[in-house]
């Protein structure tokens, strides 16, 4: 039985768009990593010797400066080129980096991994791709590994973003390749999963890592490269628009049913879920900041935790439901917590330190309101009214006892 929660799915989902602009990419104006068009030696990526031969008159001279000027602006605007996976939890961070990228005015390209027909491509993020085209962001598909031979070896990129290699294996190609083009700025989307247990929590940057982890081999390795700029960005649980990962559908799928949220004990174990678009401002700032965000690796979090029982409730709240909690220990019922439960069953999260002292960074989302957007897009895309079995579930509140009315 499906449940009638509260006014928030009687309403429609809305879309809102980050870019502002719908300039076609060809009016914009940009700048080589590796040159400068005019005279301006503050591009972060410049390096043209500052000196300047003294012109008589003073019209010559107001020209002068408005041309200093003009290269100033250009200079902020950059190619940036996102390397995106096709799949997983990190795959729409690709979606939201490129369209805060066009908003700010850079020429974009995101280059996903696979072929455009593949039935993965039917799915958010990659279904709603069109948007990104109507603003100005190119796509193109193929294989990261055989990068050059898709851009060349004269690509004329300042940025690139890597979200797609969970290991070296797979960044390396694009990394090299990247340091021989002559790219300003590398960055790479890493995952704060590679710290290691503590005692000490929230996690910052700089705490201990599992040394054999795939991200922290490719931290270490675009590090010993050329470029004048480098960062990393480790996110953990992320919501918003075109999120492939089933965290707070879990949730949904009990609660607008009736059906009581099995928590592992005792339910207070904190965690971080963070909308993708902090994520995204983020790396907009390091790309604004290069100088700052050199050679930092970014907790890219939410500077909030919330507890196992806190996040039922505020589900709960969303939908307009009452939650019933069950409390249960997965090792006397002889339940695999990682197959019964989404989240890491222990105190797992960690702290955006380096981005608010190095890039002035802030959070601008909440997640209660989060929630309630991540809902309206739960019914409308019908799953509240699925056929869902909850077979482990069964089990768990059939050895504890708990009925459940259907």
């Amino acid at each position: 039985m499906v449940m009638a929660c509260g006014a928030a799915a009687l309403f429609p989902l809305t879309t809102i768009s980050l870019a502002s602009s719908t300039a076609t990419t060809s009016s914009l104006p940009i700048i080589s990593a590796s040159f400068c068009r005019l005279p301006h030696p503050q591009s972060p990526f410049c390096c043209i010797p500052t000196g300047a031969t003294s012109i008589g008159g003073s019209s010559i001279r107001r020209r002068f400066l408005q041309l200093r000027a003009s290269a100033a602006e250009e200079a902020e605007k950059h190619n940036v080129l996102v390397v995106n996976t096709n799949s997983g939890g990190h795959a729409f961070i690709g979606f939201w980096v490129a369209k805060e990228m066009r908003a700010a005015g850079h020429r974009v390209t995101v280059f996903t991994v696979g072929a455009e027909t593949s039935e993965k491509m039917n799915k958010p993020p990659f279904s709603q791709f069109s948007e990104l085209r109507e603003i100005g962001v190119e796509t193109v598909w193929g294989d990261p590994s055989s990068i050059g031979a898709k851009f060349g070896s004269n690509a004329s990129f300042d940025i690139v973003l890597d979200n797609n290699g969970k290991d070296l294996e797979a960044v390396k190609p694009v990394a090299d390749w990247a340091n021989e083009s002559g790219v300003g700025q590398f960055l790479f989307v890493s995952s704060a999963g590679i710290y290691k247990t503590s005692d000490e929590l929230p996690h910052i940057e700089g705490d201990a890592v599992k040394a054999d982890a795939g991200h922290v081999g490719v931290e270490n390795y675009i590090g010993q490269l050329s470029f004048q700029s480098w960062a990393s960005f480790r996110p953990q649980y992320m919501t918003g628009f075109g999120n492939n990962k089933d965290c707070e559908e879990w949730f949904f799928d009990r609660i607008v049913r009736g059906r009581p949220v099995p928590i592992p004990s005792p339910g207070l174990q904190l965690t971080n879920i963070a909308h993708v678009s902090d994520l995204s401002s983020m790396i907009a700032l390091a790309i604004e900041k290069p100088k700052e965000a050199h050679g930092t690796i970014f907790n890219a979090v939410s500077d909030r935790a919330v507890t196992f029982d806190g996040l039922v409730r505020l589900c709960a709240l969303a939908a307009g439901c009452e939650a019933k909690i069950i409390h249960y220990d997965p090792k006397a019922l002889n339940i695999d917590a990682k197959k019964a439960f989404p989240f890491r069953n222990m105190h797992f999260y960690a702290e955006p330190r380096a981005a608010k002292e190095k890039l002035g960074w802030k959070s601008k989302t909440h997640l209660s309101e989060d929630l309630k957007a991540r809902f309206q897009v739960y019914v409308t895309n019908g799953r509240h009214k699925k056929d869902i079995k909850f077979e482990l579930d069964d089990k768990i509140l059939d050895s504890m006892k708990v009925p459940v009315t259907i």
